[in-house]
């Protein structure tokens, strides 16, 4: 079985499915209850325009959790780096001999 690549894959792909589902249900009630309905044709090229546009949307969102990632990477490093330092100075503080 192939693995999820996010942890909410899951339920994203359910939402999806829900919505195709109920889309082809509509779809077919549609068509057998109106009498003048007809579906709307797509072109190719509002199709490709569509998909670019839904290509070029995810792009740009990744991007900016790639950004978000790498600020909170730099953050927890340098928080890290913090930490030890302050580690080094309580343990420094702690050895010195009493007075």
């Amino acid at each position: 079985m192939p693995r999820m690549r996010f942890a909410n894959d899951t339920n994203f792909h359910l939402r999806m499915a829900t919505l195709l589902l109920a889309s082809l249900f509509l779809e077919h009630l549609a068509t057998t209850r109106l009498h003048n309905w007809s579906s709307p044709q797509i072109g190719v090229v509002t199709f490709v325009l569509g998909l670019a546009w839904v290509a070029m949307t995810g792009y740009h969102h990744a991007k900016g959790q790639a950004d978000k990632l790498k600020v909170l990477t730099d953050r927890i490093e340098r928080l890290n780096l913090q930490v030890e330092a302050l580690e080094d100075d309580l343990r420094a503080r702690r050895s010195l001999p009493r007075m």
